[in-house]
């Protein structure tokens, strides 16, 4: 029986630099675990046969082999992935600011509009191959990529190691849990009679990882704790209790913009703590509790080069503060602050046997029979739980890639925000989900890169307004990628400005549209700028790309670069469309809104290919496809997240939707697999989201990269790319939502014509395997909250409440009610939407 392999804090060190080396092939993270239910000496765990109490729970048998089974904890900017060990525990530390690399100002290339009439000559010419050679050497970026101006990662913070001192002895009774309604992890277990018991949480309001280790041994507490982090690191002991860890980002050779600094303390009943080296000792204790507060110099500033004063003073303040109060007030605290986002939101399915697994083996059987319908429902308020454990209101930055959990130094893809989808993706189910708040970070950051963007919208387009290609990061990069077919998009900030639309579709928070107008302006002048005509007077952009796709002619040439491929044409339609929205409500800029009217009116629409097919380029190349299968299905923007597309009121479109999606198949990467449930919701067909849905469970164990297929999610419930990505969480957060809720379809109330108007359609895509069931606190366009209850697949009751004060139309089936509430009224409606007293 093979021996946990770290000995010391320095042996670990060690392991994580040499796996670090593999970063780049092989995702992986910095320092697996070892084999999951050995601990030094040879100790056997034997598992819990029983889980917790609480059914919205994570729970397991035995440690994390893997850092895809660690458990996440996190507060919005600090996280921590848990891994449960009982000798040697790790809690692998990030803070959201902590990236590598620092604003590249020079990455635009400044005469590359000039290079654009040729292209769009070769292109009107049908010389594709000539065309992606120009825009490869010219519409790209300039000083490379993931190895040059685009090196700055997403990283680590670092590592806070426990070396416990225990009892010989098998351990027996284990069990490691993450409760999502208190948003509390732990571990307990037993050696002979001696019962342990930890718990982690990270709080918001007193801005600290909190641990507490308890047994019911009197004395029974002792151990070592160090913090370290793999490069760019110093510990020092300060005064008997407290350890300080400062460096910065430099990474391997390239100087960081960033400074770190990490404080952590042991508070004692009972025993002592003493410092010895860079590590502190705890023995006799009854119970300790470990606090980790940490800060960086980042600011959200372009002017100010993303750089803010030395984060000692504000780290020092933080964890002398949070010293001051005791655990029991701390946890309290934190669970009161998380629970008022939570607890917003009530889901529940017909409940099963099942329910009593552990969360890994309810994975595994759910692969082979998907008859757990308490584990779809689990995953859902994962998914909301993640969103509030990454993406608080005030956030220095959005949730990325991984939320705000990663492993390394340099984190597949860069851990960054990819705005051809996955960054978007994040925040998709934000205010349907009742988390609106949480959106916040991103609107700051999206707003942050329009004076960047600006730059890259002249370089490029010689465009007034602002751009974002198909990637940023914390430097505010806005400009292309290095090369084809992924780097150049140039619709990302089109795109953003959606999810600004949508908080105040959601909220209908006037003053949050005032401040985010001059955001959705700028980018319209932009993309207004780029559009130019096509052979039949259509507009278009040119040159334009799909998404890291390419196609083959009918000639059999394969090329990436077209003119007027479908997404870019849907997404500026949409950025169009819910600026006339914005500007109408506010009453501002009549003269650029008119302008704005007229080139919406001659925008390319959807156009369907010989097979039925929605086509994604501007000839019908679809079924020559190089990758028929491809992840991204970005040709079907307008159905989703676009509202361009409805079976209701394009049926034709919605039907050529249907076509391209069973030619492009259910397989493929996590987050794939999460839009295609939110593309099968649109299109009201319940069964196929959840077979989708069921697709997505598929229990995952590699991290090493795959492209085309093998998503699903790993045991701790983290959505596999393979490797992690969040946003097929999110994703598929959204997607379970809109099969019991959706409300972007309009209306024009005569009375208020100027006025968006949302129709509330109730269990537009209920699956068949959902008979029975409630779900209460959903939010929908429009400024409503919504609680539906449902039996034998049909709802037996709705409740409708107001918090804008707006008129709108509910639906369900083929009834249809006109409503007009005051802020804070409800009514509550029986299935042919009458009123229940």
């Amino acid at each position: 029986m093979k021996q946990f392999p770290f000995s010391s804090p320095q042996s670990l060190a060690v392991l994580l630099l040499v796996m670090l080396t593999n970063t780049l092939t092989d995702p992986a993270r910095a320092a697996d675990s070892p084999t999951a239910n050995e601990t030094s000496a040879s100790r056997l765990v034997t598992g819990r046969t029983t889980g917790p109490q609480e059914s919205l729970s994570l729970w397991y048998q035995k440690p994390a082999e893997k850092w895809e089974e660690a458990l996440p904890v996190g507060n919005g900017r600090l996280g921590a992935m848990i891994f449960g060990r009982p000798d040697h525990e790790r809690l692998q530390l990030n803070d959201i600011t902590v990236w590598s690399g620092k604003p590249e100002p020079d990455t635009d290339r400044t005469d590359a509009h000039t290079y654009l009439p040729e292209i769009r000559r070769l292109l009107a010419e049908a010389k594709y191959d000539e065309a992606r050679r120009l825009t490869a050497a010219h519409m790209t970026n300039h000083g490379g990529g993931f190895n040059g101006v685009y090196a700055g990662s997403y990283q680590m913070l670092g590592d806070l190691s426990f070396d416990y001192v225990l009892p010989d002895g098998p351990i027996t009774n284990y069990r490691r849990w993450l409760d999502i309604n208190q948003a509390v992890s732990g571990v307990e277990f037993q050696i002979g009679e001696v019962t342990y018991n930890r718990e982690t949480f990270v709080s918001a309001p007193a801005g600290v990882v909190a641990t507490h280790i308890a047994s019911n041994q009197k004395g029974g507490i002792s151990f070592s704790l160090s913090l370290s982090r793999p490069v760019s690191a110093t510990t020092q002991l300060v005064g008997t209790d407290t350890l300080v860890m400062t460096g910065n980002t430099d990474y391997k050779g390239r100087k960081g913009n960033l400074d770190y600094e990490a404080q952590v303390r042991i508070l004692v009943k009972g025993g002592k703590v003493r410092g010895e080296g860079n590590r502190l000792v705890v023995t006799g204790a009854n119970e300790a509790t470990v606090l980790l507060a940490a800060g960086t110099s980042y600011r959200l500033n372009y002017a100010q080069n993303y750089r803010g004063p030395n984060p000692r003073p504000a780290v020092t303040h933080t964890l002398d503060a949070a010293c001051k109060s005791s655990y029991k007030k701390l946890k309290a605290a934190h669970i009161a602050d998380y629970q008022k986002y939570f607890r917003r939101v009530q889901f529940s399915l017909e409940s099963s046997d099942a329910v009593n697994l552990p969360t890994d083996q309810r994975l595994e059987n759910f692969q082979r029979k998907p008859d757990d319908p308490s584990l779809p429902v689990l995953f859902y308020q994962f998914g909301r739980y993640l969103m509030i454990s990454s993406s608080r209101p005030d956030n220095p930055l959005p949730s990325n890639s991984q939320g705000i959990w990663g492993d390394g130094l340099d984190l597949p893809w860069k851990c960054d925000y990819k705005s051809n989808i996955n960054y978007q993706m994040n925040y998709w189910p934000v205010e349907m989900a009742n988390l609106s708040e949480c959106q916040l970070p991103a609107t700051r950051f999206n707003m942050s890169l329009v004076e960047p963007g600006r730059k890259t919208a002249k370089a490029y387009f010689n465009a007034p307004g602002w751009v974002l290609s198909m990637q940023t990061n914390a430097w505010g990069y806005t400009s292309p990628g290095e090369a084809l077919p992924w780097g150049t998009f140039y619709s990302g900030g089109a795109w953003v400005c959606q999810m600004m639309w949508e908080h105040y579709a959601f909220t209908r928070d006037r003053a949050y549209l005032q401040m985010v107008y001059p955001t959705i302006q700028e980018a319209c002048q932009a993309y207004l700028a780029m559009l130019v005509p096509d052979s039949e007077g259509f507009l278009i952009t040119s040159p334009s790309t799909s998404p890291e796709n390419q196609f083959k002619t009918d000639a059999g040439l394969v090329s990436q670069v077209d003119a007027g491929a479908a997404m870019e044409r849907q997404i500026i339609y949409d950025l169009f469309s819910n600026y006339l929205l914005a500007s109408q409500t506010l009453n501002v800029d009549a003269g650029f809104r008119e302008q704005i009217v007229q080139a919406r009116s001659k925008i390319r629409l959807p156009q369907i290919g010989k097979a039925g097919q929605l086509m994604e380029w501007s000839k019908d190349w679809d079924l020559n496809a190089p990758e028929p299968h491809h992840r991204h299905v970005s040709h079907l923007f307008a159905l989703f997240p676009g509202r361009q597309i409805s079976p209701l009121t394009t049926p034709e479109l919605a039907t050529a939707a249907q076509k391209s999606l069973e030619l492009r198949g259910d397989e493929g990467t996590g987050w794939s697999k999460a839009w295609k449930i939110n593309f099968w919701a649109r299109l009201r067909d319940g069964d196929h989201a959840y077979k989708l849905l069921c697709d997505q469970l598929n229990y995952v164990t590699t991290n090493g990269t795959n492209y085309s297929r093998g998503g699903g999610t790993y045991a701790n419930l983290f959505d596999a790319h393979p490797p992690f990505q969040i946003d097929g969480n999110f994703g598929a957060l959204a997607g379970m939502t809109q099969m019991l809720l959706q409300s972007q379809d309009m209306y024009v109330d005569p009375a208020t014509p100027l006025v968006d108007r949302y129709i509330i359609d109730l269990l537009p895509a209920l699956p068949s395997q959902w008979a029975t069931g409630s779900i209460h606190g959903l939010r929908a366009r429009g400024g409503f909250e919504v609680n539906l209850d449902w039996k034998q697949g049909k709802l037996t009751s709705a409740t409708i409440r107001s918090v804008g004060g707006t008129a709108t139309k509910v639906r369900y089936g083929d009834k249809t009610l006109d409503l007009q509430l005051k802020s804070g009224q409800s009514v509550r409606l029986k299935a042919n939407l009458t009123t229940q007293k």
